[in-house]
C-alpha cells in the first residue's frame, strides 16, 4: 500500500477565483485519495477556507505585510520544517519566491511553482523569478504561450510543464433548474433576461464597462438584469458608479457565490469583456454549464472560444460591438441554446477537471522519488 504524502500548498490569497480555484479543486482532491494536504496561505477568505476544511484539508494562514517578509517567511519555514512535506506546491510568484528562501529542502522534498499569468508579471516578479529558479523542481503553466515566455528567462524547457485549467462537467440539462433557482433568489419574474459577469472586483477586470454596454441592453430589454459575481477592493466603486448609472436594482452585485456554478446555468448570456491574459476559469465555467458567452477578442478568449459556435468574439472596449450579439442571443432562444450546449461540449473535450487533476497527479508520481 502506497504510503500517504504531506502535501504543502502555497497561496498569496485564498479566494475562489482563477488559479485559487485550481487549488482547491487539486487539494481537496488529493486529500480525497488519503494524502495530508495543508494550504498555506497569506491571506484567506472565509468561505473558502472553511469549504476546505470541510473536506479535509487542514489551512494555515501565514500573514504578509510585504512581497517578500522576513516574518512570513519565518513563519512558513517553520511550518515546513514541522510538516517535513514531501511536495511544497505555490500558486504565485510571491509564495514561490518565499518558499524558496525559506530554507534548505530535506534531500527529495520538491518545489513546484505554477504560474498562472505570466503574461501579467511586473518587472519585480521577472526579477525574483530568475533569482529563485534553479531552487524550484518544476513549473506549471496554464498554455503554451506561457510556457514559451519562462524559457525566454532561461528556465529549461524540460522543466515546464503545460498544464491547462479544468472545470467540472455541467450541460444544458441543467438549465432551467438552474434558471428557477436563480430568478426566485433574485425575486424576478420569468420574463427577466440575465447577464452575468464574475470575477475578482479589481479595476482591470473592467467591469464598469460591462456596466456601461449593460444600459444599451436595457434600452433593448427593460427586465434585463446584469449580476455581478465576485468581491474585491473595487465593489464600492463599482456599486457606487451602477447607482449613478443605473436605474435601482438593474444591477445586481451577488459577492463571492461558493455555489455559483449551481446558478449559473439560469443565466442567458455571460460576458467576458475585459482583456484577459490567461485562460478564464469563469469563461470556462459559463461554457461547462451552456451558457452562451460574449467575450473580447483577445489571445486568451480565442484560445477558449470557436466564433460564432461556442461563443460570440468582438471588438475590446466596444460596447455596441458587445450589445449586437447579446440582442441576437437573447432574441433567438434557440440559436443561444445551440451555442450553449456546443460550448459545453468543447469545454468538457479540452477543459476537464478530471484531465487536469490527473495530470497534477501524473506530474507529481513523476517527480517524487
Amino acid at each position: 500500500m502506497k504510503q500517504p504524502r504531506t502535501i504543502l500548498h502555497l497561496t498569496s490569497r485564498l479566494n475562489g477565483y482563477g488559479g485559487t480555484a485550481m487549488l482547491r479543486s487539486l487539494a481537496a482532491s488529493q486529500s480525497a485519495a488519503g494524502e495530508r494536504v495543508v494550504v498555506g496561505a497569506l491571506t484567506a477568505d472565509k468561505l473558502p477556507a472553511h469549504a476546505l476544511r470541510d473536506q479535509g484539508v487542514a489551512v494555515q494562514k501565514l500573514g504578509s505585510r510585504w512581497p517578500i517578509d522576513v516574518i512570513a517567511i519565518g513563519r512558513l519555514a517553520r511550518l515546513r520544517r514541522k510538516l517535513a512535506a514531501d511536495v511544497t506546491h505555490a500558486w504565485d510568484v510571491r509564495t514561490l519566491a518565499q518558499a524558496a528562501l525559506s530554507g534548505r529542502r530535506r534531500p527529495g522534498s520538491i518545489l513546484i511553482g505554477s504560474l498562472l499569468a505570466t503574461g501579467e508579471a511586473t518587472p519585480w516578479a521577472i526579477r525574483v523569478l530568475r533569482s529563485i529558479e534553479s531552487r524550484v523542481t518544476a513549473f506549471t503553466v496554464p498554455e503554451e504561450s506561457a510556457r514559451e515566455r519562462l524559457t525566454k528567462l532561461g528556465i529549461a524547457p524540460q522543466r515546464i510543464h503545460v498544464i491547462a485549467p479544468g472545470v467540472p462537467r455541467g450541460g444544458a440539462g441543467e438549465r432551467p433548474h438552474g434558471r428557477r433557482m436563480l430568478l426566485k433568489e433574485l425575486g424576478l419574474g420569468d420574463e427577466s433576461k440575465l447577464i452575468a459577469v464574475s470575477g475578482p472586483l479589481r479595476r482591470h477586470r473592467q467591469v464598469d464597462e460591462a456596466i456601461w454596454a449593460f444600459e444599451l441592453v436595457r434600452v433593448i430589454y427593460p427586465t434585463a438584469r446584469l449580476l455581478v459575481v465576485g468581491d474585491g477592493p473595487d465593489r464600492a466603486r463599482l456599486e457606487r458608479f451602477a447607482e449613478q448609472t443605473s436605474e435601482p436594482g438593474c444591477v445586481r452585485f451577488l459577492g463571492y457565490r461558493d455555489d455559483w456554478r449551481q446558478l449559473l446555468p439560469g443565466v442567458d448570456v455571460f460576458w467576458q469583456l475585459n482583456a484577459s491574459v490567461t485562460t478564464p476559469l469563469a469563461l470556462l465555467e459559463a461554457g461547462a454549464a451552456g451558457v452562451p458567452a460574449v467575450a473580447s477578442d483577445v489571445p486568451a478568449h480565442r484560445a477558449t472560444i470557436v466564433n460564432d459556435r461556442t461563443g460570440v468574439l468582438v471588438k475590446l472596449n466596444d460596447r455596441a460591438e458587445a450589445v449586437r450579439p447579446t440582442n441576437d442571443l437573447i432574441a433567438n432562444p434557440t440559436r443561444a441554446e445551440r451555442m450553449g450546449q456546443a460550448a459545453a461540449e468543447h469545454v468538457a473535450a479540452k477543459w476537464s477537471l478530471d484531465a487536469t487533476l490527473n495530470a497534477f497527479d501524473r506530474l507529481y508520481e513523476r517527480l517524487i522519488p
